[in-house]
């Protein structure tokens, strides 16, 4: 387009050019005597209207508008998307906000405490009853403030979530749903899932244990210990109660934080990989205690991948909330018989390397499926169809776009089921002591 203007258009130009500024000189017409018309005839073409220093003022005027709206065109051409937030900085942020949340939950708890008390006219008149009074009501409702605590928190993520991503926040969390296949596949994942997190906290653990002999201050950070609280929880709770406030509650607001808004952005602009870790570790330092947190990260890597493969927001929220319930059952299951399950939540107790070796084959084997038949949004001409930037959110409503699911080889489907065999069978013969197997069958024929 920047070169020389094309004949035909430049002529246009010109005969409108020259329709505009007639000729001064009017030519005769001019009459052929009969003995001319015998002999050889020749075309009398008409000479160019307009001179040859008004052609070249008029191309270089046409070039010069032709490089203007080419200059003008361009920034449109090469513009890209740019990525959404939050960036790593913002992510910083929202994880200082996850923790200010949980605060603000045992503020409004503490808040309804003082005011039952004094709707009751039993508030304190010292001080050192009102701690005594505080002390008493953490020991004895904990599953109380625990669901007052998260229930705070998931409507204040909610709202912060949805303020983020602004109009869209449906479409661009994506709530579609995933395969029931898939989600079968994630229900079996859960117990060797929690077998390598177990093994990640109890590694974890014992080098902390060192660290905060050196450092006696570092061992302020046991106070935080999530699974203690549980076991507490457990001995004077139901389990849906358990259930509602330890595993739904954290799969909703969690997920909205870290696979929502925190990895929506860190995906986008560092891709998948270094998106994934990152966003990880920060769900593993919400966590508070060190071991607990190095725990978690694996987990959550798994969380996010299921994300990424299904692109359904409802897909790592079974996840976790089936990774939760499983440990608040465990958790109840010490509680109503320690004397024969003690064995199934003692996180000093080393795994066996065949059952490690057996969950990481069968994890793995996982992951390579989920992959290969991981949702794509495919595109009229075939191409894969993206924002602009890798993201899980669902194309514009009315796009000629469509949802394709690829199928996976056949030998997948025997070998998922052989490694899983395997890894049940591994747990049999290297796991659970005697006593513990008869306290895990007891529990289940209780419900």
């Amino acid at each position: 387009m920047q070169g020389c203007l094309p004949h035909t258009f430049r002529k246009l130009i010109y005969t409108m050019a020259a329709s505009e500024n007639p000729s001064s000189e009017q030519s005769e017409p001019v009459f052929d005597s009969p003995g001319e018309n015998e002999g050889p005839q020749t075309e009398n073409f008409q000479s160019d209207p307009l001179s040859e220093d008004s052609k070249k003022t008029m191309d270089d005027l046409l070039n010069e508008a032709v490089q203007v709206a080419g200059a003008e065109e361009a920034p449109r051409l090469t513009r890209t998307v740019r990525p959404p937030g939050p960036g790593l900085f913002e992510s910083i942020f929202w994880l200082i906000g996850v923790i200010l949340a949980h605060f603000a939950g045992m503020i409004v708890f503490l808040f309804g405490f003082f005011a039952l008390l004094m709707a009751t006219n039993q508030l304190p008149d010292t001080s050192a009853e009102m701690r005594e009074q505080l002390t008493g009501l953490t020991e004895t409702h904990t599953l109380e403030l625990a669901g007052v605590e998260q229930g705070v928190f998931v409507f204040i993520v909610i709202a912060a979530v949805a303020l983020r991503f602004g109009k869209g926040v449906l479409s661009k969390l994506n709530l579609q749903p995933f395969a029931v296949s898939t989600g079968f596949l994630l229900l079996i994942c859960v117990l060797p899932l929690s077998m390598l997190s177990g093994e990640f906290y109890r590694i974890a653990y014992g080098i902390w244990t060192g660290f905060a002999e050196q450092i006696p201050w570092l061992q302020q950070f046991d106070k935080m210990q999530t699974m203690e609280i549980v076991k507490d929880m457990a001995e004077k709770s139901s389990l849906w109660a358990l259930v509602l406030v330890i595993a739904v509650c954290p799969a909703i607001g969690e997920e909205l934080v870290f696979r929502g808004a925190i990895g929506r952005g860190l995906l986008a602009r560092w891709g998948l990989i270094p998106g994934i870790l990152i966003t990880s570790v920060m769900f593993g330092i919400v966590h508070m205690h060190p071991a607990h947190a190095i725990a978690v990260i694996p987990l959550g890597m798994f969380m996010h991948f299921v994300y990424v493969v299904t692109k359904s927001f409802w897909a790592p929220v079974l996840v976790h909330f089936l990774n939760n319930a499983f440990a608040v059952t465990v958790a109840k299951m010490m509680s109503q018989f320690p004397e024969n399950a003690a064995k199934l939540g003692d996180e000093s107790q080393s795994v066996h390397p065949l059952i490690t070796l057996a969950a990481v084959a069968f994890l793995i084997v996982v992951c390579l499926y989920l992959w290969k038949t991981r949702v794509r949004y495919i595109k009229p001409n075939g191409g894969e169809w993206t924002p602009g930037y890798l993201s899980n959110e669902k194309p514009p409503a009315g796009a000629p776009i469509t949802m394709e699911r690829s199928t996976a080889a056949a030998g997948f489907y025997p070998g998922l089921a052989v490694l899983f065999v395997n890894f049940l069978a591994m747990m049999y013969l290297f796991g659970m002591e005697p006593e513990a197997e008869a306290g895990f069958l007891h529990f289940i024929t209780a419900f």
